[in-house]
């Protein structure tokens, strides 16, 4: 016969400073060892005295730093394969083997652990001391995440159904007998008074004011609650307990008890009835709202008592702006004001026999019941009024730009006789003979301006130049019969002669916009308006919705805006029959910085789940938008909506990768002469512009510790001399 696995089996791993330790855990007691070497390493037959199995099957590591190319552990039952593969070109010596009674640990020599200390140690305040740490072992396949620490409240509830009675062991048989009066003979055996409640009777001889229908609900309402009790019960004791007895009849009727002295009362729900005083106590709730609390007890079973006031108005006739021309108009309003009370609650639950009523102005909640009911009551409410938690998101933004602009200009004019050549950044003008043809627009001069790159006539000159034209040969078209022979422009500068002017740029620019907001949010995610609702403003405009997904809609929102709104929507309102034209804005959008942050939740693990969404926007361009009205904003956004994240308190999250790079490079030139090495500059003009720019984010939530070691905020020191000065802080 095979013995059964009694344990467990794993491969640890202990690193030292100088040495490796491999512990084989669940060996158990007396383990034997045969060791072996070869050129290939090390190997170990292990032999346990109890029969186990692996943990996690076949394991495998591997640690170059420590020597050990692979370290191997398989096996089964009573026996199991060791196997330790050393780093090529470094020795493997025999380990060192010791037990402690759980586990097998083999000692193999290792290189020293390289450390760096960053830190002086302070003997004056304690710390952590360092432990050994075990490498965990490599998982054949995926795992879920580990389970975290939640808050679990707990309380242990009386059976308040239950009825402790005493009295003698009860043998008896009934079949379909009624329930009410079995119970009459039980308590007559164990000499107890008996009273039943009859809520049908209670519902009948109560007044009821409404509709037909209402007063055919109720009346079905009261024949539900007597069904249990037409209903026979059926049992068949003997020599049973008295109290067994007694609850199995409740139970299978579908009643409730309540002993009052020395008398049994029964009824369908008899936990608010009874001789005695009966509590009262009002709360002020802190954090929880009267109405959540108050519906909350009600799922327990809690009877929740509102009071809910309809206003109704009825308007009769036709009103004076509705009325047709020269009709009579008359009408009239009725205002009616209807006042109900509403119960409700569960039929069901620990809180059977309550009352509560609530106070929205003050935020309290009033509970009526037995002491002992009350006194659960109080424990959920005080399970239920916790402050919600707050974290400190500090959001740094950092927006890089880097322009680098190269701009290379050469432009000359040469003479030869009647031959007249012009280079102006790249652009070939040239005039041969002693006139240009008619249609010829080659701008004049007899002088060259380095200055503008343009040909000016000389002082003194007889010829007028056209209108329009240019150095670039870019003019309009003139008709031949309107432009006469022209001089050549060329006879303004001495003949044999070479002008030449070169000009380069290089522009390079590094710009840095640095926020650095910081959020307090808590994890509310309740409504504080509803969504397209606007809020009043000048316009009205929506000023919680200006270009951020995330706004101040819900209380676990915060948005921070810094820049200038401008206009990216505009109507324009032309008035018929020439009136005046009129303008509104319809939209706005912030030119800037807008953060908007959304907390999700703030675990009892110190994780905090948000949602982040910034942007930097500038303007581009603008548009106009006519009839004096202002014009429209094109802007350049760059956005980031994150999704919901999940980072534990302290850690920083550092978001990038919205890059938007330009490059563009322009050549002008000669044909063919442009193009040759070195001599070729002298005959184009390039200009080269790139423009890089990236936006890199780093949030870091903090949970606020708002008890009365909670050091938030403390300690906090303004960044200028002004500010510290301000706040009467010491300036250094």
């Amino acid at each position: 016969m095979t013995a059964s696995p009694s344990g467990a089996v794993q491969l640890k791993v202990r690193r030292l400073g100088d040495a490796l330790e491999l512990v084989i855990a669940g060996t158990g007691p007396g383990p034997q060892l045969v060791q072996s070497s070869s050129s290939g390493g090390w190997q170990g037959q292990l032999t346990t005295a109890a029969s186990a199995a692996l943990r996690y099957g076949p394991q495998r590591l591997s640690l170059p730093e420590a020597g050990l190319q692979q370290v191997t552990l398989s096996g089964s039952g009573t026996n199991f394969q060791i196997d330790v593969v050393p780093t090529p070109g470094l020795p493997m010596k025999r380990p060192v083997v010791s037990a402690d009674g759980q586990n097998l640990i083999l000692t193999f020599s290792a290189p020293p652990q390289s450390s760096f200390q960053t830190l002086r140690p302070d003997l004056n305040q304690p710390g952590a001391v360092p432990q050994a740490v075990y490498a965990p072992p490599l998982q054949p396949r995926a795992v879920a995440p580990p389970l975290g620490d939640m808050a679990i409240g707990t309380m242990v509830l009386r059976n308040t159904s239950y009825v402790n009675v005493r009295g003698p062991r009860v043998t008896m048989t009934l079949r379909n007998a009624p329930a009410k009066d079995a119970l009459m003979a039980l308590a007559q055996m164990g000499g107890y008074g008996f009273v039943y409640v009859d809520e049908q009777s209670a519902l009948a001889a109560t007044p009821f004011q409404g509709s037909a229908a209402n007063q055919g609900q109720t009346s079905q309402l009261a024949t539900g609650l007597a069904a249990p009790m037409r209903q026979g019960v059926s049992i068949a004791f003997v020599n049973e307990d008295y109290s067994r007895a007694v609850n199995a009849v409740l139970l299978a009727a579908g009643l409730t008890g309540k002993l009052e002295g020395n008398m049994l009362i029964v009824g369908l729900n008899v936990g608010s009835k009874g001789f005695g005083s009966r509590l009262s106590k009002v709360y002020r709730l802190n954090q929880v709202s009267s109405e959540a609390a108050a519906d909350y007890l009600a799922n327990l079973g809690a009877t929740v008592t509102k009071t809910n006031t309809i206003s109704t108005s009825i308007t009769q006739g036709v009103t004076q702006t509705t009325a047709v021309a020269g009709a009579p108009t008359a009408s009239t309003t009725q205002s009616a004001r209807q006042t109900t009370v509403e119960t409700y609650g569960a039929s069901r639950g620990p809180l059977l026999g309550l009352g509560a009523t609530t106070d929205n102005r003050l935020g309290t909640i009033t509970l009526v019941g037995d002491a002992s009911v009350v006194a659960i009551a109080e424990q959920y409410l005080k399970q239920l009024d916790l402050r919600q938690r707050q974290v400190a998101l500090s959001v740094k933004i950092l927006d890089v730009n880097l322009n680098n602009d190269v701009n290379v200009n050469n432009s000359f004019a040469a003479r030869w006789g009647n031959t007249f050549i012009v280079s102006d950044s790249g652009n070939l003008l040239g005039a041969f003979g002693n006139n240009l043809p008619a249609t010829a627009q080659l701008t004049p001069g007899t002088t060259f301006n380095p200055n503008n790159l343009n040909l000016t006539p000389a002082p003194g000159s007889d010829f007028t130049p056209s209108a329009g034209s240019s150095a670039t040969g870019t003019t309009p078209a003139v008709p031949p019969t309107a432009n006469p022979a022209k001089p050549n422009p060329g006879f303004g500068f001495p003949d044999n002669s070479f002008n030449n002017f070169l000009q380069a740029t290089i522009l390079s620019e590094n710009t840095k916009v640095v926020a650095n907001p910081t959020l307090i949010l808590q994890e509310n995610s309740a409504f504080l308006r509803e969504p397209g609702v606007t809020s009043g403003t000048t316009g009205g405009l929506d000023d919680y919705s200006i270009d951020a997904p995330i706004g101040r809609r819900r209380a676990n929102e915060g948005v921070v805006r810094v820049g200038v709104n401008v206009p990216t929507k505009v109507s324009v309102n032309i008035a018929s029959g020439g009136g005046p034209t009129t303008c509104s804005i319809d939209q706005l959008s912030t030119s800037g910085l807008v953060l908007g942050a959304r907390i999700e939740k703030i675990d009892d693990n110190g994780f905090v789940t948000f949602a982040l969404s910034p942007s930097i926007s500038a303007v581009e361009s603008e548009l106009p938008s006519g009839a004096g009205c202002p014009p429209i904003s094109i802007l350049r956004v760059r956005r980031l909506d994150t999704g919901v994240l999940r980072v534990r308190d302290g850690q920083t999250l550092i978001l990038t990768g919205v890059i938007s790079d330009f490059d563009r490079q322009v050549v002008r030139k000669w044909p063919i002469v442009g193009d040759m090495p070195l001599i070729g500059q002298f005959f184009r003009a390039s200009a080269g512009q790139r423009d890089k720019r990236e936006l890199v984010i780093m949030v870091t939530p903090r949970i606020i510790n708002d008890e009365t070691s909670g050091v938030y905020g403390y300690g906090y020191t303004p960044s200028t001399r002004q500010s510290r000065q301000f706040m009467g802080q010491a300036i250094n």
